[in-house]
């Protein structure tokens, strides 16, 4: 049904494309010819007047030339853009996460836009489709590499509206301004512009699992969202929201109800801007539910303060911490966190950073009476030419754990060097598909009270990718 309506839709555009410049052309030189002419818009707002010629026919000739708008068809009002991605060693320990990447896969988008009533609506179709660098092993639809999304928006007097509907397949990946993968669905939202003020609604129904795979389940989620944002230029800004949400799982498409969860959530955000950072405040209380069978209920509180400050020229500083509390009207979940992290992020130079973080949690189990420290520490160092044929990035971390009932403190030490270099120069292709790429990695963890071989991981990877 989804791929059927998707090619019914293309065909459309298509269709009406071919059919306007067929008859823009043909049919009205052919009326001409003919002596069928009638008056148009152009000839009203320019009248004719008869040649003084001893003709049958009286030649009528314009006194002055009316600009005659372009014949644009709707197929040329498409914009379509393809994308080459290229393979990226960033988040990738070993081959088949590489491959599992889609890097080299082929993104071809297009895009058409239609004014229906100037600015009041607007109407819009965005559609996608992914060739992969490597077909999986079992066949899969063509809707399932295929994403659509159609849009109606406008703007009156202050007030903003949007109505979408979209598609995207389980291979199509992410593709920017477009549903998310493996989700079909729509929402609506409406917002006012008022003097310091602006409230806003929204509602959303999405479903994944689009091939209605029987061996998979099958969730639809359900949310209605109002907000209210007051501002004051130059200085503060607060925000409170209030949502609700249902998740629906079955064991699969058009199956039995396995599980339905409920949630309902306000959060309050406070945020402030000045000339040397700005910081924010946020506290938020939710709760959810399990109405499916035995009815479960939990509840969540928490802060966090967070911001980023420019205290001298080259220096970022950005600090966070906070705290969230789950427990349940029974008293078997009854857990806290509290948390701390520090970053800073010097611009030494145009093209050179250097990154270092602290980051401390305490993890609270009250009903199990537990207690567990994260300490971990980072440095990093990034380089990346003004024109983007070397970038070259090191990051070294440290992590270090304790658990109140466990006797062994684990801790992981992990070094990432990665450097790559563009060929273009070299095979002097049109598109920059053309890298060099070496990445080595380490890892290892280490337990003071053991005394077994440590495990310790290193790996290489060296990749040339051209794609032409």
């Amino acid at each position: 049904m989804v791929q059927t309506v998707l090619w019914l839709c293309v065909g459309v555009f298509f269709l009406s494309g071919f059919a306007s410049s067929v008859f823009s052309q043909d049919s009205l030189y052919l009326a001409e010819r003919l002596g069928l002419e009638t008056m148009s818009k152009a000839d009203l707002c320019h009248p004719s007047v008869p040649s003084p010629v001893g003709n049958s026919f009286p030649t009528f000739i314009h006194t002055a030339q009316c600009p005659k708008p372009p014949q644009e068809s709707s197929l040329s009002r498409f914009n379509f853009v393809l994308k080459r991605e290229s393979f990226n060693l960033q988040h990738v320990r070993d081959m088949p996460s590489l491959l599992n990447n889609q890097g080299g896969s082929r993104l071809l988008q297009a895009t058409y836009d239609s004014l229906l009533f100037n600015d009041v609506l607007t109407a819009g179709v965005k559609m996608a489709y992914r060739d992969p660098f490597l077909d999986s092993d079992s066949a899969t639809s063509l809707t399932n590499r295929m994403g659509a999304l159609f849009v109606l928006k406008g703007e009156l007097a202050t007030m903003k509206y949007r109505a979408e509907y979209g598609y995207s397949g389980q291979e199509a990946g992410n593709a920017s301004s477009l549903t998310a993968t493996d989700q079909v669905g729509g929402k609506f939202v409406w917002e006012w512009k008022l003097p310091h003020v602006k409230p806003k609604m929204e509602f959303s129904r999405f479903a994944n699992n689009v091939e209605e795979d029987p061996t998979r389940s099958q969730t639809i989620a359900t949310r209605q969202k109002f907000s209210l944002h007051w501002n004051l230029p130059d200085w503060l800004s607060l925000a409170l929201t209030y949502s609700l949400a249902q998740k629906d799982i079955f064991t699969r498409p058009e199956g039995s109800l396995t599980d339905a969860i409920s949630t309902e959530s306000a959060l309050a955000k406070l945020s402030i801007q000045h000339t040397v950072g700005s910081g924010a405040w946020s506290s938020h209380y939710k709760t959810s539910e399990h109405d499916f069978e035995e009815s479960r209920k939990e509840q969540e509180i928490g802060s966090t303060m967070d911001g980023t400050f420019h205290l001298f020229a080259p220096i970022d500083v950005t600090p966070r911490w906070g705290f969230t509390r789950r427990e349940n009207p029974e008293g078997t979940l009854a857990k806290d966190r509290f948390f701390a992290n520090l970053g800073t992020k010097f611009f030494a130079t145009p093209t050179l950073t250097l990154n270092s973080g602290f980051k401390f949690k305490r993890d609270l189990d009250r009903f199990d009476a537990m207690k567990m420290d994260t300490l971990s520490a980072n440095l990093g160092y990034s380089y990346r030419a003004s024109d983007d044929s070397l970038q070259v990035s090191m990051l070294g971390q440290y992590i270090f754990k304790r658990t109140s009932n466990t006797v062994p403190n684990p801790q992981t030490y992990d070094l990432t060097f990665l450097a790559q270099k563009d060929l273009g120069d070299f095979f002097n292709l049109a598109h920059r598909q053309q890298t060099l790429s070496l990445k080595i990695a380490h890892n290892q963890q280490i337990n003071s009270l053991s005394a077994e071989a440590q495990g310790a991981q290193t790996s290489a990877m060296l990749l040339v990718s051209i794609i032409p």
